[in-house]
């Protein structure tokens, strides 16, 4: 390999630890953004947008006469490391000037209507219980899905894996494992990739599965198979892709192992 291009490898290899580096830094919680809403209740829903601990959300509902009424919980507090978050705070009803005219933020009102709690079911169900004026509503909601991303391109990866706490000592497999070169497909519901390992490349693998999509996050379900010898089934939750790669967290099926961690690929175009 040349010397200029086995740099740039390494390079992208380092910028892809990095953002697992920085992932597994940030207080461990999971990502709540996304537009919520009941399927068999089209017409309301619930906007979360999460930055580290803390969501933003804003509820479009309607009252008693039919008309539209915007609340917002601005400091919905989750608890880091718990997998089945709960976010909870004080829920605020806002009124204002009117759209068509010349907005000033003076004549905005914000009063405190209750509270509101949302709680996770991962990776894409929750619970939305909010009391308005004394009032309870509890719903089931979901992430809602109206385009799936698109993952296909060329990429260096970085894959880092562990024994799963329910897998015998088998030794195979784990720890940091930089790929040269990752080609995605991914078209629809089908997820194909092939990775190489090595320089020269000493080993091949092949991943292929299905790709489904919940709101903004993929999961990849299927098998792999490599020219050594190693062969499983692994799966890809919480993709989160963008213009410069993507990153998931990652379990798999190795012969007697079952490894878990996670996938961050740079994109090389």
């Amino acid at each position: 390999m040349k010397r200029g291009a086995r740099f740039v490898r390494i390079a992208a290899a380092c910028l892809a630890c990095a953002s697992l580096a920085t992932r597994a830094a940030t207080p461990v919680i999971n990502d709540v953004s996304d537009l919520w809403f009941n399927p068999d209740e089209s017409g309301w829903g619930l906007n979360l947008i999460q930055q580290g601990n803390i969501a933003f959300a804003t509820l479009f509902v309607y009252d008693q006469n039919g008309r539209a009424h915007w609340f917002v919980a601005s400091e919905l507090d989750g608890a880091p490391g718990a997998r089945q978050a709960v976010f909870t705070g004080k829920l605020f009803e806002t009124t204002g000037p009117v759209f068509s005219g010349p907005f000033n933020p003076a004549n905005v009102t914000v009063r405190e209507a209750g509270r509101m709690t949302f709680q996770l079911t991962p990776p894409d169900t929750g619970r939305l219980t909010y009391v308005v004026d004394g009032v309870t509503v509890d719903k089931q909601v979901q992430r809602q899905t109206w385009a799936s991303n698109d993952l296909s391109g060329q990429y260096y990866g970085v894959r880092v894996t562990q024994l799963a706490a329910s897998s015998p000592a088998c030794g195979a497999r784990i720890g940091t494992q930089v790929f040269d070169t990752m080609d995605v497909s991914n078209l629809g519901g089908s997820f194909a990739m092939t990775a190489t390992h090595g320089s020269p490349p000493d080993e091949l693998c092949r991943y292929s599965g299905s790709y489904s999509q919940a709101g903004h996050m993929g999961t990849v379900d299927g098998n792999y198979s490599c020219n050594s010898g190693a062969s499983g089934t692994f799966t890809l939750t919480d993709v989160e892709g963008g213009r410069n790669g993507f990153f998931a967290g990652y379990v798999a099926t190795d012969r007697t192992c079952r490894l878990v961690g996670n996938f961050s690929a740079v994109r090389r175009n």
